[in-house]
């Protein structure tokens, strides 16, 4: 139960010594809760009596010896007494204290002992101790009641705690013990208790290795050192950052406690100088805390003690007189100088004591340091002088006292920067006045730095206006050049300065110098525009700058704002609107185009198209804009290009190496090609329903009208099928165009060769089946005399081998090298020769090839050849090409597994003949080889060629050879075979088979578009090119609404007719039609969707109210 209750430390405490309230009971429906009313006027008011008697009552079944826990609830919200007064009311009354009041903790984990021990009460902590609560309890952060009466200066609690037996070695979380914290704060008498117990531990550190001594010297107590020195302290220990004690006096600046240290220290150390030197974990000794923080009373001390004045600092190596010049400690900085500290000590970066004085304006100091014959000249690691460093940080007094006592007013920096230089730069401008006033200025004005620059250069450049305002009077100044070879007014440009640039352009002597360039041929322009500074180009351009001006690159202002992406830059460039100003080329013939293409500044590249920019530009590597994106694979230039309104001038350009840029597009940005195929798409403004209503493709993208005959040959589908590009392929404007090319170049004379060939095939599968009968090649007259049909049909097959023959010359003429390239051409020419030469004895009706085997042997081969055409030209019929397809890569994988294996195959070969040479079947190695084949597909026959021989000791017939003469080693090989040929090898090639079929049906779809866009670029290629213009095409209509049944009659088989086609054209359109619709609909229903959530959330959250009041009720809470 004790866990349950928590109170906090208010609810607890309300004591009448000052620390806490009087003993109060809160009026509550009167006043706020700051009135109070005592206990005495509490008990004397019969309203509020009742209340403090439900308080004090016990419970119905307590029996009288618990407190109501009403009254902990009560005390809770500040409307009872002093827990106390309640307590000892109940104890007079009944004898009885609830020990879970008294063990109870409030939200800091305090129980009574410790509120009781902070307000430093000591009858009710002698009490709560009788009544058994424990002593050393911790609360929390580790704190028990004896470390909260030290943090409160209790000393009479202290001294009873201690008395009682609390423990002063229990420290805190941080490991803090009763003894540090009254050492740190002073407590002498507490410290003087805690001392006298033996379980104080005098030297224990706390977590950052902090010991009393430490805190008490920190203090600067001297007699609470003594104590602690007498009670055992270590006057030599040290803090995790290696502190020890005498770095917290010179800190505290403690005179006693150090005269103190030091004296112990005499005594008890063997070398006190060690003592004195010691350094903390940044190398800094007392004698530097005290330089620091100006304790001259310590510091004396230390220094009468032999302390090493000339120590140094770990970080920058600054000894003590570096520092009591940096902070101004004059008294000190005289100590040090009279005690022999080197006034010419350097420290890290090589800066004497005088150039810190003079940094931070500490002129007293500084005046000191020269009486002391300090070298003004000296120089820092940056070549800086006490002078420039004083002007560097606006030390004006310094710097005219440096002046006044002869400093060099011409040094200069490592940058050779003089001190006007370093002035401007950094903005002193009382400095750089005070210095412009200075006897012999006209030399001092005269420096250069390392980039040849004079102090107008960099007040341009830094944005001073007010010292140009003061040199324009003399535009020598304003002429100066730099290495760059550029005036003040360049770099006032490059930087943007404003009222610099007007300034300078006020000066008439300098007007004329508007235009002038630099080292890289740049004007002020020039710059102001490649630095995005708008208005300073602004300024220029109204006081006559040349916005067609041209840098040693030939770029104009325009290039480089193009370059940087400053489009408001642009626009400004562009207000005069010059002819040839958006067609200027620089070095590299690139127009501003070109540049913002090249930098992918999208927002640009759009604005100079708007403005009439020559899309067609090409520059020195003859590319164009769109070239450039493609080359560099940027999207969003390439998307920005073919979006825009001018789109078909980008892509309907001739490049010079014939390589259209759709087919760039499709190679490297098939995504931007696809928006480019929806940009080919337009309709008309008519409702979708209407009988005009009209979709027109634009094929120039993907069938240029000048690519005919071009030595580049590019046809858009078959692009996209070599690099296979499913989704360009499956567009509806890809299809478009092949449906059409095949409607008018393939459709109706595929269908006649198709079945002209079947004619021709028919006739010669008749004759070759009825020639056959009438052949006996054992006959030495192999060829019987011919009847009626083997002179007629020989003739007509002939015909149709002379038209077919002249057909392929004719492709050959016409194509040249590309007809080679498809293997189909090949089957073709091989069925034709083959079949010639198998027809041309019947056309002679001799004998020709002197053996009729050889005949028939072409014929043979003739009719596969035609059977095998035949199965290849069905890949054209879409149902059936898969399944073909699917052939084809099979028999393509059987062929390479079994040329990878052949090897084992030839093995096995040789060893079957060499072992079973008897036997018919592997009497010669080519019949082994066939046996070895026809066994890998299954054919074992192990009881013929094996078991009977083996079992039987078969023999072959007149002679005592056996059939298996090595019947052992047969076996044994036979069975290698059986398990690495019939089982291995073909689970293999089954398993290649299936992973091939697996994925030409993942890949269907692809493959049909493939097989659809080659088929057409092959009959496209076959045709001359008068043919190929009197078909052509660039745009074609459809009016959805008009598509007839004759119309559907003649375009059946090619695409253009079918629903799903139309519909997905129509769906394209209403997609875009509807598509703010659809957003409206769909942020509506997001809306309602929060609508219905809120409702929801608001309807849980009465739920959760009801549930809470009536929990609150049950619980008797009654706000």
């Amino acid at each position: 139960m004790a866990e349950d209750i928590k109170l906090t430390e208010q609810d607890y405490v309300r004591f009448s010594d000052g620390k806490g309230s009087p003993a109060v009971h809160l009026k509550q429906s009167t006043s706020s809760r700051n009135t109070v009313s005592p206990l005495s006027n509490t008990m004397k008011d019969p309203d509020h009596s009742l209340e403090l008697d439900r308080i004090l009552l016990p419970n119905e079944n307590s029996k009288g010896e618990r407190l109501c826990h009403g009254a902990l609830k009560m005390l809770s919200r500040g409307k009872g007494a002093s827990i106390f007064d309640a307590v000892n009311l109940k104890e007079a009354d009944f004898g009885a204290v609830d020990k879970e009041l008294l063990t109870a903790k409030d939200k800091e984990g305090f129980t009574l002992l410790h509120h009781a021990s902070r307000c430093n009460k000591v009858d009710e902590v002698i009490w709560l101790l009788d009544k058994g609560v424990e002593i050393d309890a911790l609360g929390n952060y580790g704190l028990t009641a004896l470390n909260i009466a030290v943090r409160n200066n209790s000393t009479e609690v202290v001294k009873i705690l201690l008395q009682k037996g609390a423990d002063p070695s229990i420290p805190d979380e941080e490991n803090e013990t009763p003894l540090l914290f009254a050492a740190r704060r002073g407590y002498n008498e507490i410290a003087a208790l805690l001392l006298k117990d033996s379980r104080t531990e005098v030297n224990r550190p706390n977590s950052a290795e902090f010991t009393p001594f430490h805190g008490a010297s920190g203090g600067g107590d001297r007699s609470l050192c003594e104590m602690l020195l007498k009670h055992g302290a270590d006057l030599f220990a040290k803090t995790g950052n290696l502190s020890t004690a005498l770095h917290f006096v010179a800190f505290n600046a403690n005179t006693g406690v150090c005269e103190l240290l030091i004296s112990t220290a005499k005594n008890k150390c063997p070398s006190l100088k060690d003592f004195l030197d010691a350094k903390d974990v940044e190398d800094n000794t007392a004698l530097h805390i005290c330089c620091r923080k100006g304790c001259s009373g310590v510091a004396a001390l230390l220094l009468r003690y032999g302390a090493d004045y000339e120590a140094i600092t770990g970080v920058n190596f600054s000894t003590p007189l570096h520092l009591t010049a940096m902070y101004g400690h004059e008294e000190i900085t005289k100590l040090l100088i009279s005690c022999g500290a080197d006034i010419f000590r350097k420290d890290g970066h090589l800066q004497t004591p005088l150039h810190r004085a003079a940094i931070f304006n500490q002129v007293n100091i500084v005046k000191i340091l020269l009486d002391n014959r300090a070298d003004k000249e000296d120089k820092d690691m940056m070549d800086m002088t006490p002078f420039l460093g004083a002007v560097v940080h606006g030390s004006r007094e310094t710097a005219e006292l440096l002046l006044k006592q002869g400093t060099d007013i011409m040094a200069v920096d490592s940058e050779h920067n003089s001190c006007l230089h370093l002035g401007v730069k950094h903005k002193r401008v009382e400095i750089v006045k005070m210095l412009l006033v200075t006897e012999g200025i006209e030399n001092l004005m005269k420096l250069r730095n390392n980039e040849l620059q004079t102090f107008v250069h960099v007040a341009a450049s830094v944005k001073q206006k007010e010292i140009l305002d003061i040199v324009l009077r003399d535009d020598f100044w304003l002429r100066q050049r730099d290495k760059n070879e550029r005036i003040p007014l360049h770099v006032a440009a490059e930087n943007g300065s404003l009222e610099c640039v007007e300034s300078l352009l006020s000066c008439q002597a300098l007007f004329i110098y508007g235009n002038d360039r630099d080292k890289d041929g740049r004007s002020p322009l020039h710059l102001a525009a490649y630095n995005k500074h708008l208005e300073t180009c602004a300024v220029l351009m109204s006081k006559g700058s040349d916005v067609t001006a041209r840098d040693n690159q030939q770029s104009t202002p325009l290039h480089l704002a193009v370059e940087v992406g400053s489009l408001e830059t642009v626009r400004l460039l562009l207000t005069p609107m010059l002819p040839n100003t958006l067609e200027v080329k620089d070095k590299d013939q690139n127009t501003p185009l070109h540049v913002a293409g090249m930098h992918n500044r999208v927002e640009i590249l759009k604005f100079l198209m708007d403005q009439g920019a020559d899309v067609a530009a090409r520059n020195s590597k003859n590319m164009t804009c769109l070239d450039e994106a493609i080359e560099w694979n940027s999207v969003e230039v390439a998307e920005t290009l073919v979006r825009h309104k001018r789109w078909k001038e980008v892509l309907c350009n001739t490049p010079v190496d014939q390589i259209k840029p759709m087919e760039k597009l499709i190679e490297k940005l098939p995504g931007i090609a696809e928006i480019v195929l929806d940009q080919c798409i337009s309709y008309s403004d008519l409702p979708t329903n209407h009988p005009d209503f009209t979709v027109s493709f634009n094929f120039l993208p993907l069938d240029p009208a000048d690519d005919t005959s071009g030595h580049h040959y590019f046809f858009g589908p078959a692009c996209m099928a070599k690099y296979r590009r499913e989704s360009l392929l499956d567009h509806c404007v890809t299809q478009t165009l092949l449906n059409w090319k095949w409607l008018v170049l393939g459709k109706y004379v595929n269908y006649f060769n198709f079945a002209v060939f079947i004619i021709f095939l028919v006739v010669f599968s008749v004759f070759i089946v009825q020639q056959r009968d009438k052949v006996n090649f054992s006959s030495g007259n192999a060829i019987t005399e011919a009847g009626e049909d083997s002179k007629s049909l020989p003739g007509v097959i002939f015909a149709f081998l002379v038209v077919s023959l002249l057909k392929e010359i004719f492709q050959i003429f016409w194509q040249r090298l590309e007809y080679f390239k498809d293997y189909i051409n090949f089957v073709d020419l091989s069925m034709y020769m083959s079949t010639l030469i198998f027809i041309l004895p019947y056309l002679a009706n001799q004998e020709l090839y002197g053996d009729v085997r050889v005949q028939w042997t072409f014929g043979t081969l003739a009719l596969l050849l035609c059977y095998t055409n035949w199965c290849l030209s069905l890949r054209r019929v879409t149902s059936l090409s898969l399944y073909i397809t699917m052939y084809i890569e099979v028999l393509l994988t059987f062929a390479k597994v079994i040329l990878i294996f052949a090897v084992l195959l030839l093995g096995f070969t040789l060893v079957f003949f060499v072992l079973l040479k008897e036997e018919d079947n592997f009497s010669s190695v080519w019949f082994s080889m066939v046996k070895v084949f026809v066994m890998m597909l299954g054919e074992v026959d192990y009881t013929d060629m094996l078991s009977d021989n083996v079992v039987n000791s078969a023999k072959v017939p007149g002679t005592s050879i056996l059939y298996v003469p090595f019947p052992e080693l047969s076996y044994v090989l036979f069975v290698v075979f059986v398990l690495s040929v019939s089982v291995v090898l073909m689970n293999l090639l089954v398993g290649l088979a299936v992973g091939d079929i697996d994925s030409i049906q993942k890949t269907a779809t692809l493959r049909n578009l493939i097989d659809q866009a080659l088929l057409v670029d092959s009959i496209r290629k076959r045709y001359p090119t008068w043919i190929l213009r009197l078909t052509y095409k660039d745009y074609l209509d459809f009016k959805l609404n008009q598509n007839t049944t004759i119309k559907r009659f003649v375009l059946s088989g090619t695409g253009l007719s079918n629903d799903d086609f139309l519909d997905i054209i129509s769906k394209n359109d209403s997609s875009q039609n509807e598509a703010e619709a659809d957003l409206d609909e769909y942020d509506q229903h997001i809306i309602k969707r929060q609508e219905e959530q809120i409702k929801t959330l608001q309807a849980t959250v009465d739920a959760q109210s009801k549930l809470l009041i009536a929990i609150a009720k049950k619980l008797g809470i009654n706000e």
